[in-house]
């Protein structure tokens, strides 16, 4: 009796999911092609009533609830963008957040249109590499979707046609090489196979459509079918993803475990050092670009932060120092991980954009690449991680730098260097001290491969330069004769600290002073160029 009573009300919550998502669909298109005010507010307006109202049906107990009250606030807060538009006139960014933000309930919807349907739970999965692809895709997507809303925006449009155009091209890429995996794996599923064969034709035509867009000078037909047929290919990638995944349950997600995937004291570390690469650079910034700037670079961070969390997450449980992470425990799961970190970046990159510039973009997306598919899989084959490690390491106050100037000059690079070289003996000394944990873990660190003698020369060569580069600055003229006396005092004493490693007795108690001894220089010696 209660399958009885239970089929027909899934068949009936699954079909007004469906019902739902169509109207995010038409939204979304009708917002992009700027639809007279009041009506867009109607239309919006009644679909968010059909958001709410999905999310009651739900239910409290439901698994799926709390993505439906996720897309309730979502939505309150594409209104609230939409508002402060109209009120501070910063349609560029604006425009990029709040298309973000509609593509984000977009998927968040068709998620649960997904998983409502009567016998989700039974899909079998698809082959890893196949969903990972679908995945790509559909974040490719997203992506291309605000570079394209940047690229209409006066002032900025060109400046990113190229980047739009060349986006486009890795997009096709990518849905070509999913479209082909999934065909492939996908026997016996003909849903599957015809999302496989949909796909490369709507991006084939979204192309064509852009190149019509352009030579027709944005005739309103050819930019209004752009894009639908956009929307249509996120559809379409997206739900390859959605239909090839074998469980019905939804992500674990909690507000507190995805700012820890954020790790915010290395988002606080950022912060000081962007801010005084745009505090120390020649110029000035308006506030709004300062405050928008600053907040794409933590974004970008905290994005690489996340999938750094998700691809470690095998061996995190084997350290002390990250046994507790929301991954390790169960808190959150992986797909709640890849999905954060991608709407991170995807948010971060049209920021540092409009707000910085593309030199400041560009240094973002190396940071990011960087740190995630060079430094992250390096971290278990070779010691030599370290040094790669340090690169994204620097970069934020470079891009606080061209944030101001817009060019990497001799002051950046002298930023550059000091973060570099300050990083080493940061990092070598917890490498000491947690020697065993990363021996567990199978990290390979200079200690351990090289010996620790080789790891104390490192230590005292990377002060030694640490103190060079910090002096450079009073040589160009950023920092004064105050700042050049407290950095001699600083980085001679930082050495200091590094050569006592070859006299200690206890090398876990030396590592843990030289430790903390980091730690104080690093603000000590901006504060000092603050100063004088």
């Amino acid at each position: 009796m209660f399958l009885a009573i239970a089929r027909p009300r899934s068949r009936a919550l699954h079909g007004f999911a469906v019902l739902t998502a169509l109207g995010t669909y038409l939204l979304t298109v009708a917002g992009g092609l700027g639809a007279p005010a009041g009506l867009h507010r109607f239309a919006a307006g009644f679909v968010g009533l059909l958001i709410f109202s999905l999310a009651v049906l739900l239910g409290r107990e439901s698994k799926l609830s709390r993505l439906g009250w996720l897309a309730c606030w979502l939505v309150l807060a594409q209104g609230g963008l939409g508002a402060l538009g109209a009120v501070v006139g910063l349609p560029a960014v604006v425009s990029a957040l709040h298309t973000g933000l509609s593509l984000t309930v977009f998927m968040t919807v068709f998620y649960l249109a997904a998983q409502t349907a009567h016998g989700a739970s039974l899909r079998p999965e698809l082959a890893p590499t196949a969903r990972r692809l679908a995945l790509a895709s559909a974040i490719a997507v997203v992506a291309q979707a605000l570079l394209g809303v940047l690229a209409r925006q006066p002032g900025v449009a060109g400046a990113l046609d190229g980047a739009h155009r060349m986006g486009a091209l890795a997009v096709a890429v990518l849905v070509f090489a999913s479209s082909f995996k999934t065909f492939d794996a996908a026997e016996g599923r003909p849903w599957l196979r015809a999302l496989a064969l949909a796909a490369p034709v709507l991006v084939a035509t979204q192309i064509l459509l852009g190149v019509r867009s352009m030579q027709t000078l944005l005739d309103r037909s050819a930019v209004q079918a752009h894009l639908a047929t956009g929307a249509a290919l996120l559809g379409a990638t997206w739900a390859v993803f959605l239909l090839s995944a074998p469980q019905r349950t939804a992500p674990r997600v909690s507000v507190r475990a995805l700012v820890e995937l954020a790790k915010p004291r290395l988002s606080a570390l950022v912060v000081f050092t962007f801010g005084a690469g745009l505090a120390f650079a020649p110029g000035t910034v308006a506030p709004w670009r300062a405050a928008l700037s600053l907040l794409g670079t933590v974004l970008i961070v905290a994005a690489a932060n996340a999938l750094n969390m998700y691809l470690e997450r095998d061996i995190d449980g084997l350290m002390q120092r990250t046994a507790r992470r929301p991954l390790v425990e169960g808190r959150l799961s992986p797909e709640a991980a890849i999905g954060f970190g991608a709407a991170l970046a995807c948010l971060a990159f049209p920021l540092l954009l409009v707000a910085g510039n593309q030199l400041t973009a560009l240094l973002g997306l190396v940071a990011f690449v960087s740190y995630v598919w060079v430094y992250t899989p390096m971290k278990r084959r070779s010691a030599a991680a370290l040094f790669v490690g340090a690169v994204p390491g620097a970069i934020p106050p470079v891009m606080g730098w061209t944030v101001a100037t817009g060019r990497l000059d001799a002051g950046a690079l002298a930023l550059f260097a000091i973060l570099f070289c300050w990083q080493v003996p940061h990092f070598l000394a917890i490498a000491f001290f947690r020697l065993e944990e990363y021996g567990r873990a199978g990290i390979r660190v200079l200690p351990a491969v090289s010996g620790a003698g080789v790891a104390r020369v490192q230590i005292v060569l990377f002060t030694v330069a640490l103190l060079g580069a910090s002096l450079a600055l009073g040589a160009l003229g950023v920092g004064g004769t105050g700042y050049v006396v407290a950095a001699t005092l600083l980085g001679l004493g930082f050495l200091g600290c590094g050569v006592a490693g070859f006299r200690a007795t206890d090398e876990r108690a030396w590592a843990k002073s030289l430790f903390f001894a980091s730690l104080l220089y690093l603000p000590a010696l901006f504060a000092a160029l603050a100063l004088g």
